[in-house]
């Protein structure tokens, strides 16, 4: 059995959420994302100044993933509204379907209020995220148009109940 750890990471952590986003975003939006668009959208979302403002501007709380003491993955969320709110969800793709998934939104909701229903945005044309998403509970709320930078894009809201 695999050494499976979520750890909690403060800023001083946050280029190793950099170095895996730039390994898992080429594959992950593969097919879903022009891929001439994906090293400018990678360098404005996962700058480390982008980073920290998340943790202290923002609120959110990012954890890492490990396997065998390898980084393989990571989250972030915040709470707002009477939500949780996944902001980031990735994994190395041969680390899927290991539970890594399902534990990171466990922590998330154990770190913000468990008692708080759940909620992210997804790419309405991520159909791997999505099903896994459906898997663990959330449902589509609804169908938004988002931007990030100078990229448009439709998302999904989908929520967990509490």
């Amino acid at each position: 059995m695999p050494n499976t750890l979520i750890t909690p990471i403060d800023q001083d952590d946050l280029a190793r959420v950099a170095d895996l986003a730039h390994r898992i975003w080429p594959e992950a939006f593969a097919g879903i994302l022009p891929a001439d668009r994906i090293p400018g959208m990678l360098a404005e979302i996962y700058a480390l100044d982008a980073l920290r403002a998340d943790t202290a501007e923002r609120g959110h709380q990012y954890w890492l993933a490990t396997l065998d003491g390898h980084d393989v993955g990571f989250a972030s969320a915040y709470r707002t509204d009477g939500r949780v709110w996944i902001k980031k969800l990735y994994l190395l793709a041969e680390t899927r379907g290991l539970g890594l998934g399902k534990a990171l939104i466990a922590t998330a909701r154990a770190h913000f209020g468990a008692e708080l229903p759940v909620a992210l945005y997804v790419n309405d044309g991520n159909a791997a995220a999505i099903a896994f998403y459906r898997s663990q509970g959330f449902e589509v709320e609804k169908h938004v148009p988002v931007q990030m930078g100078p990229y448009q894009f439709t998302d999904y809201v989908m929520l967990k109940p509490a």
